[in-house]
């Protein structure tokens, strides 16, 4: 079986180029086409494990980054297209752990104006009760184990290259935020 590249429907954005998107969401579809050649040769490789014993640990390895790429990609893309305004009982439960919404909301894109490149997530633990905002280097390293993403933001420079210069990514962190789809991130906290 394999992942299919799933459709977005991004209308016109705030300070979001329609440019920017079309790049970003072929980027994305790389994601998708290369999970699924890995999955391919690694079916392939496993009619021989010791034989190919190396290539299906380097390819074992590599797999978490172009995965978690494409799941990143679509948890990113699902969120946008909305109008920034916060809303649910998401924004109540971020306000009570931080003190109010606005100290989460400024952790949040503090956090994406760090230096390198990466993911900025918003995670929810259901066990402990409480929200975590994570810095994810890569698309495999730093990941909370089981804990449900309820944002993601993609820090990588080809979220934002064609519309902002390194330098603006301000403006770029400003932009997602803006565009954010607050009822899919109310969705994904109450399941």
């Amino acid at each position: 079986m394999l992942y299919t590249e799933q459709q977005f429907n991004l209308p016109g954005m705030q300070a979001l180029s329609a440019k920017q998107i079309e790049v970003h969401l072929k980027l994305y579809g790389g994601y998708v086409k290369n999970t699924n050649a890995m999955m391919a040769k690694l079916d392939e490789l496993k009619q021989d494990s010791e034989k190919n014993a190396l290539a299906l640990s380097e390819i074992k390895r590599r797999f978490g980054f172009e995965f978690d790429g494409m799941r990143l990609h679509e948890l990113y893309f699902e969120a946008l297209g909305g109008d920034g305004q916060a809303n649910g009982t998401i924004v109540d439960a971020l306000a009570k752990q931080w003190g109010s919404f606005e100290a989460w909301s400024n952790e949040f894109k503090a956090m994406g104006m760090m230096r390198g490149i990466g993911w900025v997530l918003l995670t929810y633990d259901p066990k402990g009760q409480m929200f975590h905002n994570v810095w994810v280097s890569d698309h495999e390293l730093g990941h909370l184990a089981t804990l449900p993403i309820m944002i993601a933001m993609d820090m990588w420079e080809h979220a934002f290259m064609v519309d902002y210069v390194p330098a603006q990514k301000g403006d770029y962190v400003a932009a997602f935020m803006q565009n954010l789809k607050w009822s899919k991130v109310e969705e994904r906290f109450v399941g």
